[in-house]
């Protein structure tokens, strides 16, 4: 899902329609409403809080805005001041996610078949449940009333009163609870998957470094151990097709390789799970980007299984 190219990460103008041809050919669609990183970054942290509400096989789950905020916003959950402009940005992406229809080629999303004639439209969000109290709460614009010096001719406000009325808001806020329902087809595709994106890490990044971390991440199957233990690595051959999928279309190759290696130098700095991500040139004069990340072995029941490691923030 993540790694789908609909998603509008960059400085470019955010369109609410927007079609693309993914890394192996298919297109895929989003038609309603934009999503961008305000989105992306309000799923996965949804989806992290699906997984520890226990994954109910409904997709239903509850959580209050301001914990949304304080792990988006703040360092942790006793740590965030919220802001008129941070509930506005979850608002919208909680609606956006509601809203948008996305198309998804030659799959059917409800059994998993794939052929080149198929096209499955899907909502991501299936239904959202709010208190309309929550819009009435503090924006900007109040603030900037509440703190500027009252006329001359008016009494001057109480600032117990002020502060009270704030700590009643904070409490709203903290109280009043969201209700989402992840569409049924994105639950199937979270109950069978084998990677969960690590959010906290995907929060460090931006841009081109955010879709190259996705699209490694997805790639985690096809890494191969190296002859130094505990590594596995993946090539990448780059070309154009790569460097659009990535959103770099400058119009000289040279600046494409240069802006996915300083995006490749970020996720190493972000995600301590890879040893090294780097762009070079080989014998044969084409360019290549390899990534190297490293294994952890689990035990089970059957043994220790050799892993990779993902998203080690």
């Amino acid at each position: 899902m993540a790694i789908q190219p609909f998603w509008q990460l960059g400085p470019q103008p955010l369109r609410k329609r927007i079609q693309r041809r993914d890394l192996f050919g298919a297109i895929a669609k989003a038609d309603g409403a934009p999503l961008a990183e305000p989105e992306l970054d309000v799923l996965s942290w949804i989806i992290d809080e699906w997984h520890e509400q226990g994954a109910p096989v409904d997709g239903r789950l509850r959580f209050t805005w301001y914990a949304l905020g304080c792990d988006l916003y703040g360092r942790a959950r006793g740590g965030w001041s919220p802001s008129g402009r941070h509930r506005e940005l979850m608002r919208e992406a909680i609606d956006h996610l509601h809203q948008v229809v996305v198309t998804l080629r030659s799959i059917n999303v409800n059994d998993g078949d794939t052929e080149r004639t198929l096209r499955s439209k899907v909502h991501i969000l299936e239904t959202v449940v709010d208190h309309d109290d929550v819009t009435r709460y503090r924006d900007d614009a109040e603030l900037a009333r509440l703190d500027a010096p009252a006329p001359r001719s008016a009494p001057q406000p109480d600032s117990a009163d002020a502060a009270h009325q704030h700590a009643a808001a904070l409490g709203r806020l903290r109280r009043d609870s969201v209700e989402v329902t992840i569409a049924p087809w994105l639950v199937r595709q979270l109950m069978t998957g084998a990677v969960v994106f690590d959010w906290r890490t995907q929060r460090k990044l931006s841009g081109a470094a955010k879709r190259l971390w996705y699209q490694l991440s997805a790639l985690a199957p096809e890494f191969e151990p190296t002859a130094f233990p505990g590594e596995a690595a993946l090539m990448i051959v780059l070309d154009g097709e790569f460097y659009a999928a990535m959103h770099l279309q400058a119009a000289r190759e040279r600046d494409n390789r240069a802006a996915l290696a300083a995006a490749a130098k970020r996720i190493v700095d972000a995600d301590s799970s890879y040893i090294t991500v780097d762009v070079s040139r080989h014998d044969d004069g084409a360019y290549r980007l390899r990534a190297v990340r490293r294994l952890q072995r689990t035990a089970g029941s059957a043994g220790e299984v050799t892993q990779l490691q993902l998203g080690a923030g």
